[in-house]
């Protein structure tokens, strides 16, 4: 009753997938700025990039580091709890930063440091369980494939499809009609989906100043990943059927590494606002992307031979990454209160994958999910007293892509800190809201994914 599907599976094996399965939200997590740094910089939302002062300010435009007039060193490290939906996700160092300054002459200083960086966007498991459905993944598959040999399932990319053939989920007769071996409707169905990321960066900036202009140059070692998986477990199909229940697993993963070259001026233009403006150019990043795609049957009949099938592709791509400018202002007023602005733009790229050439023409296509996108950032603090700051800020970002992948987010931060002449405590705290959505694997209708992300945050830093 059975097919004998070996040599499909040779077939499977000796030919290589496309990347559609790639998601294109990895190639804006490559192309944005790190999300979170030091506490101060967190408790504004980002916004104090537009004046300085702190190690994150510095690495985003590397004209604004060590903007105080001492020369020496400093060190900034970051602690991160992050939680979602109230779920405590752990702690880490997010960032560490190193430097020092020296005057060339009277009017001139030159400063040098080293930082590290990690970022990291985990949510819990969005999950979905239902007694009875009313549909079958297995239906929607059947559709899919009907009139297509299994090889051109396999060859147009319709890889849920072939896998659910090759997994003991669909057969087919003659004329390439598919018929269901898990027959019937499941009495119990579970979807569950996560999507995350995370990026580790080392960098150098260094920068020239003066008391009315500064230039800076920054170089940066960023690797990271990015990850999507879905799990879909359907069981208590009818029993007179070959599979009584399944469990589909599809993992589509991205990890790249690149380097990156930023170029930053600030200018005083008036004894109380600050001008700054960076650009980094269009650059390359060299992406490991794989995907596999397992469906585990069980048999209704312990004496059929229903075998765990995995579809399983890996390749080597370069990346092209487009350029970014950002542009800030930050006024000061009477020496005790900054409001500032950041503006970030992302351009877009005619094709994403440049090599291998074969991939070109999808690069083209892949290129058109991409949209060039905006970042806005308000925020400031305000000196209550010699030694304590308080701070706050929001941040708004569109979507990188034309899907609802969760790039699209909206911040709120609060935060204060403690400065003495040699040392300095600040902590912050920050909500973010991202929305997101994918298509149900067995219905085919849009599932909402929203996701509360909340950060608190710690920075000690100490001069000498």
């Amino acid at each position: 009753m059975l097919m004998n599907k070996i040599s499909l599976l040779v077939l499977a094996l000796g030919t290589q997938l496309s990347a559609w399965a790639q998601q294109s939200t990895s190639a804006v997590w490559m192309q944005r700025n790190q999300l979170f740094g030091t506490a101060r910089y967190n408790a504004s939302a980002g916004a104090l990039a537009a004046f300085g002062g702190d190690g994150t300010s510095g690495l985003e435009n590397p004209a604004l580091m060590n903007s105080t007039k001492f020369g020496g060193m400093e060190f900034t490290g970051h602690f991160r709890s992050d939680q979602t939906s109230l779920t405590s996700q752990g702690t880490g160092m997010g960032q560490a930063y190193l430097a020092t300054a020296w005057r060339l002459n009277s009017t001139t200083r030159m400063s040098l440091g080293f930082s590290y960086q990690h970022d990291a966007w985990f949510p819990n498991f969005w999950i979905k369980s239902e007694q009875n459905p009313q549909n079958s993944a297995v239906s929607q598959w059947i559709t899919e494939s009907n009139g297509l040999s299994p090889a051109q399932l396999l060859a147009q990319g319709k890889y849920d499809a072939y896998v659910a053939y090759m997994g003991y989920l669909t057969e087919v007769g003659s004329g390439n009609s598919y018929t269901a071996l898990a027959d019937g409707l499941p009495t119990y169905r579970q979807t569950r989906f996560v999507r995350e990321y995370r990026s580790t960066s080392f960098a150098v900036p260094i920068a020239i100043k003066t008391d009315k202009f500064s230039l800076g140059l920054r170089i940066e070692r960023r690797d990271g990943r990015a990850q999507e998986r879905l799990s879909l477990t359907e069981s208590g199909f009818n029993p007179a059927g070959v599979t009584a229940s399944y469990t589909k697993n599809v993992v589509d993963s991205s990890r790249w590494g690149q380097w990156t070259l930023r170029l930053g001026a600030a200018v005083q233009a008036t004894p109380t606002l600050r001008l700054s403006a960076a650009v980094q150019p269009a650059g390359a990043a060299l992406v490991q992307w794989d995907y596999r795609n397992r469906v585990t049957p069980v048999a209704t009949n312990p004496a059929n031979n229903v075998t765990p099938f995995e579809l399983y592709d890996d390749q080597e791509f370069r990346y092209q990454m487009p350029v970014l400018l950002q542009l800030g202002a930050a006024q000061t007023f009477q020496g005790r209160s900054v409001l500032s602005a950041v503006w970030v733009y992302t351009g877009a790229v005619k094709a994403l994958i440049s090599k291998p050439l074969d991939y070109y023409d999808l690069g083209r296509e892949m290129a058109s999910e991409l949209r060039g996108h905006h970042q806005v950032r308000f925020g400031g603090e305000y000196r209550l007293t010699d030694a304590w700051t308080a701070r706050g800020g929001v941040q708004w970002a569109q979507s990188g892509t034309e899907f609802s992948d969760h790039s699209a987010y909206q911040m709120a931060a609060i935060g204060c800190g403690y400065q003495e002449r040699d040392w300095s405590f600040d902590v912050a705290y920050q909500y973010v809201s991202r929305a997101g959505s994918i298509q149900e694997p067995a219905s085919g209708q849009n599932w909402d994914l929203r996701t509360a992300h909340q950060r608190l945050s710690a920075t000690y830093r100490v001069r000498f």
